[in-house]
């Protein structure tokens, strides 16, 4: 009956305009939506429109085509100085709340793998690691998100008390961090060596040699 209702209430199945960014690829439409309702702080919109991306697209999707290229389109205008911190901020907090609340039930019996998210110490934007701990709540792994600029000590205990098999962290800005490689390396040595540390986000490549050295896995 849901379906009906869904299918009944939907617009016609066209496929919403494109529209070309600055690389030549496609945009999906819902994005410069999206960007109007960030400028209007319209929590409202934004959710709504992210609903509507997530029936077009599949959770998966929605990820990938909308939340990824939103959050670098906000990065990149909030570092020109055409969006402001509280644009960022709130984006964030709307696109998190409205991932977390709609995220798959699953392992629910506790057999499926944990990842634990979070960005290290310095490290505050979030919405890298909010879309890591979504796509693997899609997939099927348990996922414990702590949130933003934690101390390796705080991260490692979180491991420890969960068993988990991953560390996923996002790094985003700032890309030169002094204290960003010896932040690594503790927490490299806090963690069972067994345990995986996978490291991605717009500033991983800028900590490149420490990830090597370290032996983590940098997308």
């Amino acid at each position: 009956d849901k379906l009906r209702t869904l299918l009944t209430d939907a617009p016609a199945a066209n496929p919403l305009p494109a529209r070309k960014t600055k690389t030549g690829t496609e945009s999906p439409a819902e994005i410069e939506s999206a960007l109007a309702a960030i400028r209007e702080l319209n929590a409202q919109e934004l959710e709504a429109i992210l609903g509507r991306a997530a029936l077009r697209y599949g959770q998966h999707g929605l990820l990938e085509n909308v939340v990824a290229r939103l959050a670098a389109l906000v990065g990149e205008r909030w570092r020109a100085g055409d969006l402001t911190a509280a644009h960022e901020h709130f984006a964030s907090a709307v696109i998190r709340n409205y991932l977390m609340r709609n995220a798959r039930p699953y392992a629910q019996n506790g057999n499926s793998p944990l990842v634990v998210v979070a960005t290290p110490a310095g490290q505050l934007h979030e919405l890298g690691a909010v879309m890591a701990a979504a796509a693997a709540n899609d997939l099927g792994w348990q996922v414990i998100y702590l949130g933003t600029s934690l101390p390796a000590a705080e991260i490692a205990g979180a491991v420890l008390q969960n068993r988990a098999l991953v560390v996923a962290l996002s790094l985003v800005f700032p890309g030169d961090d002094p204290s960003m490689p010896l932040e690594l390396e503790n927490l490299r040595k806090l963690l069972p060596a067994e345990t995986q540390l996978v490291v991605g986000g717009r500033a991983a490549e800028s900590y490149a040699p420490t990830l090597t050295h370290l032996g983590i896995t940098h997308t």
